[in-house]
This record gives C-alpha cells, structure tokens and sequence, in this order.
C-alpha cells in the first residue's frame, strides 16, 4: 500500500527552505532600503534590486503560509481517516496475527 499523501511530502524541507528564502530577503530588502535611501545618487540602481527582494518575501510568505494551511488541511483529514491494515481491536490470543505464536 502506498504512503498518505501527508507522509509523502517533505514539509519540513518545504518550510526550512522558504523561512530561509524569507529571512534572507527580509535582510536583503532593509539593506537596499538604508543604502538607496542614503542620498548617494547611485541609490536609483538599487530600488530594482529593492523591488526584487519585495516580491521574494512577498511569494516566501505567501508560501510558508499555503504550506500550513496545506499541512493543517491534511492533518485534520488524515486523523479521520485509519489504514486498512490497522485493527479497531487487538489480536485475540488464538489469532493468526499474534506475535507471540512462537512462545
């Protein structure tokens, strides 16, 4: 039987990777801002790389964001849902599928 679909993807590299993204944008960003803000008048080439870093943090957001919302998602509907090879009861002592047979 295949894996859920919530095994399958690896959220923790998904999120490690946009919240580094995130970060480094977010820093990239402020210093763009303080140095095109400086009064120098070579600050009118760095609001393309200030505009690039916007939307790096805006899309990274945007996709941590969807990411939880995905993983709350599949969390709450796999808790509902039990695999077939799971017993609602446990084996009974003269069942086939005892593990202690051997004794």
């Amino acid at each position: 039987m295949s894996k859920r679909l919530i095994d399958r993807i690896p959220f923790a590299k998904i999120t490690t990777v946009l919240a580094i993204v995130f970060g480094i944008s977010l820093g990239l960003c402020g210093i763009a801002v303080v140095t095109s803000s400086g009064g120098n008048k070579g600050g009118s080439s760095l609001t393309v790389f200030w505009t690039l870093e916007l939307v790096a943090i805006v899309v990274s957001l945007a996709g941590l964001l969807l990411t939880l919302l995905v993983f709350v998602v599949l969390s709450i509907f796999g808790a509902f849902r039990r695999e077939e090879s799971q017993s609602l009861f446990p084996p009974e002592d003269g069942d086939a599928t005892n593990c202690d047979k051997d004794k």
